[in-house]
């Protein structure tokens, strides 16, 4: 059953940064964009890689490792190895699908971030 965790006060990122923070045991990444905070599984699904080392541009996390994007919103992978040139693409897409991130729910309540896992 999913539970509300509070993790921080409403200030605890700035608009466009992101954190990897341990809630409840799990390992989320926390970002902030334009002033709505979103919370996902913190590691890549592909390959592993901490996410809060990637990029974030609007909705959009870029994975360190091999550039995929996925959708903070839905957690929907959007862009699968986009630097790979297009038969490389092609090839890796049809040895392992594309899988999208986790997401959770987060809300803000009485100046605290709050993350149901």
């Amino acid at each position: 059953m999913a539970q509300w965790h509070a993790v921080g006060q409403e200030g605890l990122l700035a608009d466009g940064q992101m954190s990897e923070i341990t809630v409840a045991g799990t390992q989320v990444l926390l970002a902030r964009v334009a002033g709505q905070y979103y919370a996902a599984q913190a590691r890549c699904p592909h390959l592993g890689g901490h996410l809060a080392r990637g990029r974030l541009d609007g909705h959009m996390i870029v994975c360190p490792l091999h550039g995929s994007q996925f959708d903070l919103c839905d957690g929907q992978n959007t862009n699968w190895t986009p630097g790979l040139p297009s038969l490389a693409r092609k090839l890796s897409q049809a040895v392992k699908k594309p899988m999208p991130l986790r997401t959770f729910t987060t809300r803000l309540q009485d100046g605290q971030v709050w993350v149901e896992i």
